[in-house]
This record gives structure tokens, C-alpha cells and sequence, in this order.
């Protein structure tokens, strides 16, 4: 599956766009497991301490952040998707 990643963690990972090895449908909480197993180095960037999604970054499925799906993080996905993470952004 392929997943983006933006600002800050683009620079944690590497690169814009990675491939994971996920089943073709799968949770976005099993994504974020993925992720986090595939880029360890993200771990302190996007959970919070009980080891879900930090409330300050977004995983947006196509354009729409996981926050406001109705199943959030347990919303199914089947890989036709685009998967992105941002963290917030502050600027001045």
C-alpha cells in the first residue's frame, strides 16, 4: 500500500511516498502499526502516549483526516485510497 508522508516526517522517513507490505484491506490503526514498524524513528513523532494517533497529526484518506471518518482510526481501507500523514503545521 502506498503511503505519503509530509513536512517533518517526510524528513523521518525519507521519502515523500513509501510501499508498505499491508493486506489489500486493512484498518488505518493497522496502517499506522506498519508505519511505525517500518520507520521506528516515527514513533515519538506521531503517537501520543497510549500509542495511538497524536491528536497534532492527521492521516488523511483521500483529502479526509481520520479524525472526522465516521469509524476513524478503525475505518477499513482497500488500498485504492490515498493514504497521507501530516503533522500540524504552525507558521508566523
Amino acid at each position: 500500500m502506498r503511503v505519503s508522508f509530509y513536512a517533518t516526517l517526510r524528513k523521518i522517513v525519507g521519502e515523500k511516498h513509501v510501499e508498505l507490505p499491508l493486506p489489500e484491506r486493512c484498518s488505518l490503526e493497522e496502517i499506522l502499526e506498519a508505519v511505525v514498524a517500518a520507520y521506528p524513528d516515527l514513533r515519538e513523532a506521531i503517537l501520543d502516549e497510549s500509542g495511538g494517533l497524536d491528536r497534532y497529526v492527521h492521516l488523511f484518506v483521500d483529502g479526509r483526516s481520520s479524525k472526522f471518518l465516521p469509524k476513524q482510526m478503525a475505518t477499513v481501507v482497500d488500498g485504492s485510497q490515498s493514504i497521507e500523514f501530516f503533522p500540524a503545521v504552525a507558521g508566523g
